[in-house]
């Protein structure tokens, strides 16, 4: 069945609609270059409302698997590849990509010129679009347009409820915040013999107080940061009494809750491939990425050290405050998918947490 990815300013991009073809779709449209992980990409709750252009011209040749998911389900709202393999070339019972998009609603587009529609976005930046059949109608086009709104994208993502993790016993004990968590996170944490609460992302302060833990994680998510500025008090409290690690979204609502803007870019970052340099270890980290924001660090060199700085664009990626155990990373230290070149960070992470701990039990 022929569809289209219809942007606000008339530009059409046709191709093959693959997945679930019975309705239509909108939201933002980004590109990601990672050249494997697109159901890792997919499952990440950071791509909700985002119809996402894979630029690795083959999708779906080693199929699907459980295991891969980094949620319970597809967040991205729909997908555009140049290829799809119908018959995945991999040993087991992968499942098709097509087979994978139906089971679970969402829809694609294929066969579309993918380096001609991301260099669309590069030139004009992150647009908004219509994904559907080639015949929809204007007003049916407009009415989608309409219902894009991704100001209450966090509260939609975040658990429901309070669940736990990892080790029972006297171990560490860490809160992560679910801003939008990819399991990755919380697979990095158990690894290290940490006992992992994952809470809602509007916990209070006295809630979070009640649960004592040894650190804490604020996690990666979606939408703009400035439209969650309720979160900010416990944001603040955590960074106040625990070691803190900040991730991505995390990142940002801490450069908030410290005074610092945040801004859109052009057409974000969202990769697997994408250069910084630690200004502690001297070090070039190739990393994986994705996000449309980022901090504008001046108002807080009084208090912080920036720590990463993406080397494409010289935008901060990370920054250390110089007196408190915080720390904040702008891209996927936990990677999936993608390099694993600052799974470090996470040991760093524990290692402050067990010096706090140690000091406080002292």
């Amino acid at each position: 069945m022929k569809g289209a990815l219809f942007f606000e300013d008339g530009t059409i991009f046709e191709g093959r609609l693959i997945g679930d073809i019975t309705r239509g779709v909108a939201g933002e449209v980004v590109f990601n270059t990672a050249m494997t992980g697109y159901q890792e990409i997919l499952t990440d709750p950071s791509y909700f409302g985002q119809i996402v252009v894979l630029t690795y011209p083959l999708i779906g040749n080693y199929g699907t698997f459980a295991d891969a998911a980094e949620s319970l389900f597809p967040w991205a709202e729909a997908v555009v590849i140049k290829h799809d393999a119908p018959i995945p070339s991999h040993f087991g019972g992968a499942e098709s990509f097509d087979a994978y998009l139906k089971r679970y609603h969402k829809c694609g587009l294929a066969d579309v010129d993918t380096r001609a529609l991301t260099l669309y976005i590069r030139q004009r930046g992150t647009q908004h679009a219509v994904l559907g059949p080639i015949e929809m109608t204007q007003e049916q086009r407009e009415a989608l347009f309409a219902g894009i709104d991704l100001s209450q994208s966090v509260y939609q993502v975040t658990t429901p409820q309070a669940y736990s993790l990892g080790h029972d016993g006297d171990g560490l004990h860490v809160v992560v915040i679910d801003y939008g968590a990819k399991n990755s996170i919380m697979a990095q944490l158990v690894k290290r013999n940490m006992r992992v609460s994952v809470l809602p992302c509007t916990i209070t302060p006295e809630e979070l107080a009640h649960y004592a833990p040894d650190g804490v994680v604020l996690s990666n998510g979606p939408g703009d940061p400035s439209d969650f500025t309720d979160l900010l008090p416990t944001v603040r409290y955590a960074i106040d009494h625990y070691p803190t690690l900040g991730i991505c979204l995390g990142h940002q609502l801490i450069g908030l809750a410290e005074g610092a803007p945040t801004y859109p870019l052009k057409f974000g970052h969202h990769g697997a491939n994408h250069p910084l340099l630690d200004h502690v270890t001297g070090k070039v980290l190739i990393t994986s990425q994705n996000h449309g924001y980022a901090v504008d660090p001046a108002p807080l060199l009084d208090r912080y050290h920036i720590r990463l700085t993406n080397l494409h664009d010289q935008t901060v990626e990370g920054f250390q405050h110089k007196e408190k155990p915080v720390l904040t990373v702008q891209h996927h230290p936990e990677a999936g998918p993608g390099p694993w070149d600052s799974h470090y960070l996470f040991d760093e992470f524990l290692d402050t947490v067990i010096q706090r701990k140690g000091l406080t039990n002292a």
